[in-house]
């Protein structure tokens, strides 16, 4: 385990950068986790994540400007989407360039449709630009805070050890409940 936790904070910067390079959630998240924990550092953690999502973005409408022959499957695959999002783009705009970092599937497509449109690139790299330090600094610190308080929480619970278990059973009861219930209902239709 101690090797394991040294070797995170030795590789888990590089494993964060290449992590956000597609834009990954779970890796911001789990550095500002780890920077809870003192693993990592919160501000090097962001900074990182950050411009890998930057590059990788960057790098997804260069793709679709100049390589459209290399991609070519892949937009066929999903056609339906391309022409929404073109749509989309045209009516949301710096909205949808904003709200695509945390739409799993969409963050890859809006910039190779931004590639392969005529949306202005300065403009696009610009707004993601903002919307990735956004997404960096909501991620990465909900993650720093939301373990601190977790933590906190399983401090005070240190001392009344029954009532997690006791948490655990009564949830697993409440499903199993609502699930007879809905079986119930489907029945009798």
């Amino acid at each position: 385990m101690q090797e394991t936790m040294s070797d995170l904070e030795t590789y888990g910067y590089i494993f964060l950068f290449f992590y956000s390079l597609g834009g990954g959630l779970i890796g911001i998240v789990s550095a500002g986790v780890l920077s809870a924990f003192g693993k990592m550092d919160l501000f090097l953690s962001l900074l990182i994540g950050i411009l890998g999502n930057v590059i990788g973005s960057m790098f997804l409408v260069y793709l679709g400007k100049y390589q459209k022959q290399e991609i070519k499957h892949y937009i066929a695959k999903h056609k339906r989407k391309v022409a929404l999002i073109c749509l989309w783009l045209r009516r949301y705009g710096v909205f949808l360039i904003f709200i695509n970092k945390y739409i799993y599937g969409f963050k890859t497509l809006l910039p190779i449709v931004v590639g392969l449109s005529r949306y202005s690139l300065v403009k696009f790299l610009i707004w993601n630009f903002f919307a990735s330090i956004l997404w960096g600094l909501l991620m990465g610190v909900s993650g720093f805070f939301a373990s601190s308080f977790a933590i906190r929480i399983f401090e005070k619970w240190k001392s009344y050890p029954y009532v997690l278990p006791l948490c655990f059973v009564s949830l697993v009861g409440i499903l199993w409940l609502v699930l007879k219930w809905k079986e119930k209902t489907k029945k009798t239709r």
